[in-house]
């Protein structure tokens, strides 16, 4: 089996025996749909509620015949499970190469456990070398990218709108030594709606997909 799929065998393995019916939410990317489409229908009889971070995820889960919850949750949910694109020693991460990261963070946000599932090539010394996606207000543009000048040269665009219908843009080349403090200041920038750093929300076990298993690490 892949990395992947271990990973996503491993975060199964985790919850399988949990008491429910559970309230989960589901994140986005190639990782998190592997334990979509392989493992949460194993867990059907055990789900209250599912809500979801995309509408790529949303399509997913409703060709499975889940019934979804699309809207900001009202109650603290048992789990969120989600891949990340990078994660360092302290389980900060980078997400939301798919441009997610606003929804994905909001329902972490609300969940009692956060469950990062990776391959080993997401494990990094220091993140940044992954690009830095930026979700902002599209009449910001301009004052955006220059505040975000102070932390990388290169600054690219995304052709396409986040699913809330906002600009997304990649910061490059990136050494980010201080995740919550980086954190912080690019999501206070006017016009930034989320940053695709997961300091403050953070997973408290992250499963790595190996070769021939899976390991956890838990913060």
């Amino acid at each position: 089996m892949s990395e992947k799929y271990n990973a996503a065998l491993g975060a199964f393995e985790t919850i399988k025996h949990m008491d429910g019916p559970l309230d989960i939410g589901i994140g986005t990317g190639s990782t998190t749909d592997i334990f979509t489409e392989n493992f949460l229908p194993k867990l059907r009889e055990n789900i209250n509620s599912i809500y979801s971070s995309s509408i790529r995820t949303t399509n997913l889960l409703k060709a499975l015949n889940f019934k979804v919850k699309e809207d900001r949750p009202s109650k603290m949910l048992n789990l969120y499970i989600d891949g990340a694109d990078e994660v360092d020693k302290a389980l900060n991460l980078i997400k939301g190469g798919g441009g997610a990261h606003t929804n994905e963070k909001m329902i972490a946000s609300f969940s009692n456990q956060f469950i990062c599932i990776v391959d080993t090539s997401k494990l990094v010394e220091v993140l940044g070398k992954f690009p830095l996606p930026i979700e902002a207000l599209a009449a910001n543009k301009e004052s955006v990218t220059h505040e975000c000048k102070k932390y990388a040269n290169k600054i690219t665009y995304r052709e396409g709108l986040s699913d809330n219908g906002n600009l997304l843009l990649d910061l490059h080349d990136m050494e980010i030594l201080e995740p919550l403090r980086i954190e912080k200041e690019i999501k206070n920038i006017p016009g930034v709606i989320e940053v695709g750093i997961f300091a403050v929300d953070k997973p408290q076990l992250v499963i790595v997909g190996e070769k021939d298993g899976y390991n956890s690490i838990e913060s």
